[in-house]
């Protein structure tokens, strides 16, 4: 604070003795502003006063501290000296003579300006004691009321000070110095809600230092700032960190960087359900609960759910909870699914699961169970047959000797519809049932199971044995009940064309006649009826992964040369009956590369002698036809020849291999048939070599 301005004090000398000095310094409460000094008094002794002079006011801000020197100069002096003493007074009305002194000090008995007795400085003034003049600053708190507040004077510095005592402060505040500053005492405690601490006022609910008592200091954790929160000691976590497990003694150990946020209150449990929308509450299906583990990181497994899952086969459950009781998929769509014994219903197990199933042949060396029996690569065996057979030979037999040993049922249940034969039947070439004397020349003469045919090395081209199918004996010279081709066997069944299918087929699509072949470019006659004829109809159903079959025949005649290009001929026709594309009209898949059918006039014919009326050169020459019998006939044949035929998967063909005598019923003529097998690649329709 800054002290008040110096007094300037003149005197006047006269006649020896000290005359009265010059006014006060002026005054005033209004800051910044001064007051000029009041007039000099009348000097005593024998001169004149001389005039008083004052110096500037000092202004003073509302506390009476000074700030500006701005008061005005003092006036003349207004009593002329006497040169006596001043006249003593007894009262205030003996003062009345000088206005600047009206006030009797009983003490000295002078007039004066003031006593502290009889303070009549007015606002912003105080009598001082020691010299009975009035001088700037407060006298009482009255005069501390500035700009709406309230302040205190300070009787020792006659100063507006802001407290003089603790009681001056509100609640959670001490005086010190003059001024209320932020504390408490016993005797003058905080405001609510807080609570003196020492010297301080602290909320005991919040204040991690005093937390719920003075003095209770919340302890740290790792990664974390202590906190006090309604009176209960915890923390704060770091940036970065969580508290997941909500253990107080590793404080916030999840780093959310590294590891993620919190993701649930351990312990906490709610409602779960881990199978597809639309599931639950459907079948045996229902939800479940699950518990957030102890680090607060994750929920733990569903427990108590039942959740979909693969239907079980035929339990009467809807188990995958689709609203549909048993219902397997077939995911493949090969026609088979698991519980129908589809081993592979992906690609898991094979390039294409379509091929894996009941129905397909199993392939060798390709590591893959193709027929889900449950073995790789158990090639079912080939070799069906291994002996000669002559007599009683079933349809079932010509099958087996031409390698066909796998059989099944037209209408079996999936688990069990495997690929194979379903029928192997004896029919006359129209596909008629044989009366009881065709039947028994069909399964004694006509048909037979070999493992040779005659001596000059043509023998099964694979396994033990072949079949033979003829229109007269189905024998060679060396077997038993033979009958030399020439004039052969003649037996009792006749059709006349069209007949019914497959020879229907046939002949109708070839203008109701049999399509004739050709010698040296010239188109042969062709004669009518099929007589002595057998019909090896095989049904077949295809394995899944099949796109093709192919079988060896071979064929013999006694009608070369004699009836080359006439209207007397035998002819083999192999009749197919599929889905497949690319059959030929006539169901004919057996023919030469003119597409004339397989008869004495085909283009194959090569194991005879001569030149076959120009119907061949005969390049094989007569070696092969030794102990056939038709060598004793100058009779002839093809070489072995393939038929490729395609075929739709899982369908079920029919094989019809058909030899019959044209126009009479005699000279014989026979087929060997054999190595029937599958391909698992596309073929095209055709016979080669």
């Amino acid at each position: 604070m800054k002290s008040f301005s110096s007094l300037l004090i003149v005197c006047a000398v006269a006649g020896g003795a000290l005359a009265s000095c010059g006014g006060s310094s002026g005054s005033n409460l209004t800051p910044g502003e001064g007051q000029g000094g009041a007039a000099g008094t009348g000097g005593s002794g024998a001169a004149a006063g001389s005039a008083g002079t004052g110096t500037g006011g000092v202004a003073f801000d509302a506390s009476f501290q000074d700030v500006a020197n701005a008061g005005t100069g003092g006036g003349a002096g207004t009593d002329a000296g006497q040169g006596d003493a001043a006249q003593a007074c007894s009262s205030n009305s003996n003062c009345a003579a000088d206005p600047t002194k009206p006030i009797c000090d009983p003490a000295t008995g002078a007039c004066v300006e003031c006593t502290p007795a009889n303070d009549v400085c007015g606002v912003g003034k105080y009598c001082d004691g020691a010299t009975n003049t009035c001088l700037t600053g407060c006298a009482n708190d009255a005069a501390c009321v500035a700009g709406g507040a309230t302040l205190q004077c300070d009787p020792a510095t006659h100063h507006c000070v802001g407290c003089l005592a603790d009681d001056h402060c509100p609640a959670g505040s001490v005086c010190s110095s003059g001024a209320c500053v932020p504390g408490c005492t016993p005797q003058h405690d905080c405001a609510s809600p807080d609570t003196c601490c020492g010297s301080t006022c602290v909320d005991l609910a919040s204040d991690p230092n005093n937390c719920a008592a003075c003095g209770t200091v919340c302890p740290g954790a790792p990664n974390a700032t202590p906190a006090c929160a309604n009176s209960v000691c915890g923390f704060t976590c770091d940036a970065g960190f969580a508290d997941c497990d909500l253990d107080p003694t590793n404080g916030c150990e999840n780093d959310v960087t590294a590891n993620g946020v919190c993701v649930c209150t351990p312990g906490a449990t709610q409602p779960c359900y881990d199978g597809d929308p639309g599931t639950e509450n459907v079948g045996p299906c229902h939800g479940g609960t699950s518990t957030c583990n102890a680090q607060g990181t994750a929920w733990g497994a569903c427990a108590g759910e039942v959740a979909p899952i693969v239907e079980i086969c035929a339990n009467g459950v809807d188990d995958d909870c689709n609203g549909a009781v048993d219902d397997v998929p077939d995911i493949d769509g090969d026609g088979w699914t698991r519980c129908d014994g589809d081993c592979c219903e992906t690609t898991l197990c094979a390039s294409d699961p379509k091929l894996v199933n009941p129905g397909a042949i199993e392939v060798g060396g390709d590591g893959v169970d193709n027929d889900c029996d449950g073995t790789i690569d158990n090639v079912l065996p080939t070799t069906c047959s291994a002996a000669q057979k002559f007599g009683a030979v079933s349809g079932n037999d010509v099958a087996n000797a031409m390698d066909l040993c796998q059989f099944t049922t037209a209408n079996a249940p999936l688990p069990q519809k495997k690929w194979g034969v379903i029928a192997a039947t004896q029919l006359l070439a129209d596909g008629t049932t044989p009366n009881a004397t065709a039947l028994s020349d069909l399964q004694n003469k006509q048909t037979a199971v070999t493992t040779a045919f005659g001596t000059g090395g043509v023998v099964p081209k694979k396994n033990a044995t072949m079949a033979i199918i003829s229109s007269g004996m189905a024998r060679d010279a060396n077997d038993p009940g033979w009958v030399v081709p020439i004039p052969g066997a003649s037996l009792t069944t006749a059709i006349t064309f069209p007949g019914a299918p497959p020879l229907s087929t046939y002949v109708n699509a070839h203008g109701g006649n049999l399509l004739p072949g050709s010698c040296a470019g010239t188109a042969c006659p062709v004669g009518t009826g099929a007589n002595d004829s057998v019909n090896i109809r095989l049904q077949i159903r295809v394995p899944t992964n099949a796109l093709g079959f192919s079988y060896d025949f071979r064929f013999f005649s006694a009608e070369y040369q004699t009836y080359q290009c006439t209207a007397f001929n035998d002819y083999f026709l192999a009749m197919l009956t599929t889905g497949a594309a690319g059959i030929p009209a006539d169901h004919n898949i057996s023919f030469d590369s003119l597409h004339n059918a397989v008869s004495v006039n085909n283009g194959f014919f090569q194991d005879c002698g001569g030149n076959g009326k120009n119907c061949g050169t005969c390049p094989g020459g007569t070696g092969a036809l030794a102990g056939t019998g038709f060598d004793q006939v100058s009779g002839g044949s093809t070489e072995w020849l393939t038929t490729d035929a395609p075929v739709v998967p899982g369908e079920t063909m029919t094989l019809e291999l058909v030899v019959f005598d044209v126009s009479d019923h005699i000279y014989d003529t026979l087929v060997l048939l054999d190595n029937f097998r599958w391909s698992l690649e596309p073929v095209t329709v055709g016979t080669h070599e």
